[in-house]
């Protein structure tokens, strides 16, 4: 299964923390064949226990109360709920993990480059796992049926980068919900941040604040200058801030009957093992949270790698381990 790596970007995720962008990418699949273990740096080690972690020779016990909320962001437009064939689901084009601290009610987020290298699931076009190689993160969900086992097959993925975090739940949404989510607040005021966005619309000139209505949201999440390298890393900042502009809208509804609505609406386009009840309180904690800022979405870091035809990028194993512990977990 091969594919190409130049698409642009879709936003998703303001339903739940509301939360990242997406990224579209399509890249073509390498390795098939092969099973490499992901060898950025150095792993923990995780116990039978996958709540102890053993790292740099400390112990770490997972905070029970701060749940690992996987949101996802597919690449397609079908109803979510039809068994789609391995490699016609789409892919998780964009990634964010949701730290949900469940005693204060506040929220934090880790978001997963698309171009991220990492061990994932691969099967063959029958939907048989043959086994796994290290491919960009993006592709795990492809490997899937578009629902269910791509959203495990992330889960699996997510959670070997993160050396073997657990992850509670996940929530897949695709591109046919950017609009309904976004029109659902009455549209987003936003700070248009790059030069180069009046390509796609006139009213985008960088500086200028616009109230984004329609396809407009979608338009300016997709942005991106492909002629530039690692323009999807750059783009993740302008997502940032329409994060925050979008949770800024949401607080001026009461009650949780929003949420509701825009549950509804994109029902079709989405797909979750989180029970309804669990979704709304999610929701009510992301338009409570008045302490939820760009300062609490944290992308991760490592090296930004060009090969003769993707982008690659390469996590810093350390750093994402340190934001990992502090956020998930207690020493023992």
């Amino acid at each position: 299964m091969r594919t190409h790596i130049k698409k642009k970007i879709i936003g998703f995720f303001v339903l739940l923390i509301l939360a990242v962008s997406v990224i579209a990418v399509n890249i073509w699949q390498k390795n098939k064949d092969s099973v490499i273990a992901t060898s950025l740096s150095k792993k923990a080690d995780i116990s039978d226990d996958t709540n102890i972690l053993s790292y740099k020779g400390k112990s770490y016990r997972r905070k029970s109360y701060v749940k690992a909320i996987l949101v996802l962001g597919i690449d397609s437009t079908v109803d979510m709920h039809y068994i789609q064939d391995a490699g016609s689901g789409g892919q998780a084009d964009s990634i964010g993990l949701i730290a949900w601290d469940t005693n204060s009610d506040k929220l934090n987020m880790v978001i997963i480059p698309r171009d991220t290298m990492a061990d994932i699931p691969v099967t063959d076009l029958n939907g048989n796992i043959m086994g796994s190689t290290l491919q960009h993160i993006t592709l795990a969900f492809a490997f899937g049926d578009g629902n269910e086992i791509s959203s495990d097959f992330m889960k699996e993925s997510v959670s070997k980068l993160f050396d073997g975090l657990n992850i509670d739940n996940y929530f897949a949404m695709n591109t046919s919900a950017i609009e309904k989510i976004n029109d659902a607040v009455g549209g987003v005021d936003v700070v248009i941040p790059y030069d180069g966005m009046q390509s796609v619309d006139k009213s985008f000139i960088k500086g200028d604040t616009v109230t984004l209505k329609g396809n407009m949201a979608e338009k300016f999440l997709r942005f991106r200058d492909t002629s530039k390298d690692f323009s999807a890393m750059e783009r993740i900042e302008a997502h940032k801030k329409y994060l925050r502009a979008y949770q800024q809208k949401l607080k001026q509804f009461k009650g949780d009957s929003i949420i509701v609505d825009i549950l509804n609406d994109i029902e079709p386009y989405s797909y979750t093992d989180m029970q309804k009840d669990m979704i709304l309180k999610l929701g009510a904690c992301a338009i409570s949270d008045d302490d939820f800022d760009e300062e609490k979405i944290y992308v991760l870091e490592g090296e930004n790698k060009k090969t003769e035809l993707y982008d690659e990028f390469y996590v810093d194993h350390d750093k994402a381990m340190n934001k990992i512990i502090d956020l998930f977990y207690t020493k023992e």
